[in-house]
């Protein structure tokens, strides 16, 4: 268990450290390119070295590795403008609540036991997003609707990534090495199409360089690298099911995520909003409980 808290409050920090650098008007996408760096980086450091090799293309994890990296870097883009644009309370709640597609998942594919107490928590999770990250009109009318679709592709985006995580845990990842090897591989796809794309906006003057830029990077890099190493470690213990471990991390995730969204930054939240939240954490502890019937 105190894997998953860490993994909880290192995914809680990355959920709202978004909204701070918006404020110091950090670019985000600078930012986020250099995260993927440092997590390259980060990983090496904790095994001694750089796992990557010619050889690596053959390992049976690469090509899952290849697709984590491309939706890492485009997920986490999307994490950080829906942030600024959405609200950090919609987002996060849009982001973890996408739990729903590997426990459906691990239903399918694996077998995991779904009793009628997890399929009902199932569909209140479904709600909940609907209401959660629903709007006014005028709130509406404020907002294009690529901004308010945000939440919801964020939501299918997410949902494959914790997928892909439960499939490379239970097929390739056997030791701490093997866990080290793929996130770095992941890390570094992220890490070579955001410096590629960089590059090509630096050369074109789209982007300036800042060393706060770099900065940013650094400190959501590190954390960013130990909240995935972390979730891959509780996913591999035998205290909880994929499908119940993924729901506690989520949940308090978006706890942490929440309070920050409505008493820090003062986020405006409507009733059915609240609702949304309230019927979310009904929905993760019917799974939960419905996980140990």
């Amino acid at each position: 268990m105190n894997y998953l808290l860490l993994s909880i409050l290192l995914n809680g920090y990355i959920g709202v450290v978004f909204v701070f650098f918006n404020k110091y008007k950090v670019d985000l996408f600078q930012a986020i390119v250099f995260n993927y760096i440092t997590c390259v980086i980060t990983g090496s450091v904790v095994i001694g070295h750089f796992p990557l090799q010619v050889s690596t293309i053959d390992k049976p994890w690469f090509k899952f590795a290849l697709l984590m990296g491309a939706l890492f870097i485009s997920v986490f883009n999307i994490i950080a403008v829906s942030s600024v644009k959405a609200g950090v309370t919609a987002t996060q709640t849009s982001n973890k609540l996408s739990l729903i597609i590997p426990v459906l998942f691990s239903w399918y594919f694996y077998h995991e036991n779904i009793g009628w107490v997890k399929w009902l928590g199932i569909a209140l999770a479904l709600v909940a997003v609907i209401f959660t990250i629903s709007k006014d009109k005028k709130s509406i009318k404020q907002k294009s609707l690529l901004v308010y679709l945000l939440p919801l592709i964020l939501f299918i985006g997410s949902g494959i990534i914790d997928t892909l995580t439960k499939y490379a845990e239970k097929h390739f990842i056997k030791n701490d090495a093997t866990a080290n090897a793929y996130l770095i591989a992941g890390f570094f796809v992220a890490a070579f199409i955001g410096s590629l794309l960089l590059l090509f906006l630096y050369i074109f003057g789209k982007k300036k360089f800042h060393y706060k830029h770099l900065a940013a990077g650094i400190i959501l890099g590190i954390p960013n690298y130990f909240s995935i190493f972390y979730l891959i470690k509780a996913l591999g213990s035998d205290a909880l099911s994929s499908s119940a471990i993924i729901p506690i991390n989520n949940i308090g995730v978006l706890f942490v995520v929440s309070l920050f969204g409505i008493f820090i930054f003062k986020e405006k939240i409507s009733r059915l909003n609240y609702f949304g939240i309230l019927l979310t954490i009904v929905a993760i502890l019917l799974i939960y409980y419905g996980d140990k019937i």
